[in-house]
């Protein structure tokens, strides 16, 4: 009597592992990638061809092109050898793009098992161009408006009154009249005015750029300069303390 129980507790719990077992999610194999060149990129001349292709059971991977938009599975077209190294994510393969005509193709990689059973990327269409750029799409123009002339700038009515300065000549009594010169026209200032009835002379611009106030200045900008890249020194090494300090404290 105990020996059907016990047939019958080994099959029960038999059927217990079995439906964990097929109950239990499958891990998602790793599905090979063609990560460059990018979706609808234009290529020409030799192609390389980065992505990724492993398997925990990897036999190969192999490289494939075809027409698109692809007619069929049996339009793919094998592109050079196989390759018995797993890639990770690197460079896969090349594909010379000069041996087709222009237009759009299908790229992918399909990694082959060790039991021959095989996961295929997805498609990875691009656009070659070898005998002429591949077009790309524009935005729409806009009828050009003809430009509306510019409204001429008002010139003030008055303008500002300027300092002049009038140079009085003597007239020297001769025996003989003596033809006098023409009088000259009033020098113009050279900086502006800097208020009613006065000007910059020449001898204060001079004084302006002497070599001696180009020097002073000179120094107190090295000076500015200087003390500003202390003080930013000194900003950053009390950062740097303060960072020390925290990660002292902190566990």
């Amino acid at each position: 009597m105990k020996r059907p129980i016990a047939v019958i507790i080994i099959i029960l719990t038999s059927l217990i592992f079995a439906l964990q077992a097929s109950a239990a999610p499958r891990a998602q194999e790793p599905k090979p990638v063609i990560a460059q060149p990018e979706q609808d990129a234009a290529v020409r001349g030799v192609v390389q061809l980065i992505g990724s292709a492993v398997h925990p059971q990897f036999q190969r991977y192999e490289l494939y092109y075809a027409p698109w938009p692809v007619p069929s599975d049996q339009a793919w077209i094998f592109i050079g050898d196989a390759h018995f190294q797993q890639q990770p994510l690197g460079l896969l393969g090349t594909w010379d793009s000069r041996s087709v005509q222009d237009g759009a193709y299908a790229l992918r990689v399909r990694v082959v098992k060790q039991d021959g059973n095989y996961n295929d990327s997805d498609p990875r269409r691009v656009l070659v161009a070898n005998a002429s750029p591949v077009p790309t799409p524009t935005p729409a123009k806009t009828e050009a408006l003809p430009a509306e002339p510019a409204e001429p700038t008002a010139l003030p009515t008055e303008l500002p009154a300027t300092a002049t300065i009038v140079i009085e000549v003597p007239v020297i009594e001769s025996p003989t009249p003596i033809a006098t010169a023409a009088p000259q026209p009033s020098p113009t200032p050279i900086l502006g005015s800097s208020g009613a009835g006065e000007s910059t002379t020449l001898s204060e611009v001079e004084g302006i750029l002497s070599p001696a106030r180009l020097v002073n200045v000179a120094k107190k900008t090295a000076v500015y300069t200087a003390g500003f890249f202390v003080l930013l020194g000194v900003f950053f090494g009390i950062k740097a303390l303060l960072v020390w300090l925290i990660s002292r404290i902190l566990p």
